[in-house]
């Protein structure tokens, strides 16, 4: 097993914006390192086709999106992933109130692409969407025991990759299906074993599609703030390059994923949106159904409460921090 190990080469790559996944990641990079004595890190947005052929087993994680993965993590596997066949790859998020549909998205895409899944996991961690209430149902992680808990996982996962790879492939795991998954990973309307549906389907689906129809408004560009060309910050970060400037007035291209950063990062305020009406239709409609489900994680074990339920800021969204909100991790 010794030899299996030292000739094992393994890389953590991962995507963040706020610097949640990053955490998570180092932390599981630490954990693989500690057990086989070297692995990499890289954020996903260096890593280029043909960088990953020496690797033998793969970590990939980001936050969760609209209860699923952002849209360049899916374009990396399938583009960047896609010539890996036969190696082996681990996932991990990192979410608010619902790691939704990652889990079982990310890890088909890449069985798909021919890597063998070995493991996946995921941990709550604060959020910072402009219409949800601040302080958040998950804010305060990833904390220590968050990072230890990564750390145990990267151990685990090279462990089990040295295994599998001497022939225990009784190991790789299945991935849970219909009510199990919804079960372990709740997304809106979604149904566990038990028969807790989370949050109430007809009216959190409704909301949200409010909610999208709300949020489906272009960004106004302020050109007495905004410092283009000689101020790219907003540009060089978003992660599904879809934003414009060399047109009046820059254009958003359909391709956005309404990850709201560009907005959030721009050091003059140059992006402005109207937030209010957005916060208000969340908190009327929206807001109670969170509590239920932060109740129910926090019952099952799931959710360690920081944050007290009387603390969640229903009345101060997080728009309403003076920007920019977010600072590059």
């Amino acid at each position: 097993m010794e030899s299996i190990s030292q000739a094992m080469k393994s890389i953590v790559i991962y995507f963040s914006q706020t610097g949640n996944t990053r955490k998570i990641a180092g932390a599981i990079q630490t954990g693989i390192a500690q057990s086989s004595g070297k692995c990499e890190i890289a954020r996903i947005q260096d890593v280029e086709p043909g960088d990953l052929t020496e690797f033998d087993l793969i970590g990939l994680g980001s936050p969760v999106w609209h209860r699923r993965e952002p849209a360049n993590v899916l374009s990396f596997i399938e583009y960047t992933l896609s010539s890996l066949a036969g190696r082996q790859a681990f996932a991990f998020c990192t979410h608010g109130i619902f790691p939704g549909h990652f889990i079982g998205r990310v890890v088909a895409a890449l069985r798909l692409e021919g890597l063998t899944v070995i493991g996946w996991k995921n941990w709550y961690c604060a959020c910072f969407v402009p219409e949800h209430p601040k302080p958040y149902f998950t804010d305060g992680h990833p904390d220590e025991i968050d990072l230890e808990e990564a750390r145990k996982f990267g151990i685990e996962m090279e462990e089990r990759s040295r295994r599998v790879t001497g022939g225990e492939s009784q190991l790789i795991p299945l991935l849970p299906a219909g009510s199990a998954y919804h079960e372990l990973y709740p997304g809106p309307g979604s149904t566990d074993r038990a028969g807790s549906t989370h949050p109430t389907p007809g009216l959190e689906q409704n909301a949200i599609r409010e909610l999208i129809d709300l949020r489906s408004f272009d960004f106004k560009i302020n050109k007495e703030k905004c410092l283009y060309p000689r101020c790219t910050v907003c540009i060089d970060n978003c992660p599904t390059h879809s934003l414009n400037f060399t047109v009046s007035p820059p254009l958003v291209r359909k391709n956005c994923d309404r990850c709201w950063f560009c907005e959030q990062i721009c050091p003059r305020g140059a992006i402005e949106v109207d937030w209010k009406p957005a916060a208000e239709f969340v908190d009327k409609n929206i807001t109670d159904n969170w509590f239920k489900v932060a109740e129910d994680a926090a019952i099952k074990g799931r959710l360690r409460r920081l944050v007290k339920p009387e603390d969640i800021g229903r009345k101060t969204p997080w728009y309403m921090v003076k920007k920019p909100r977010l600072k590059l991790p």
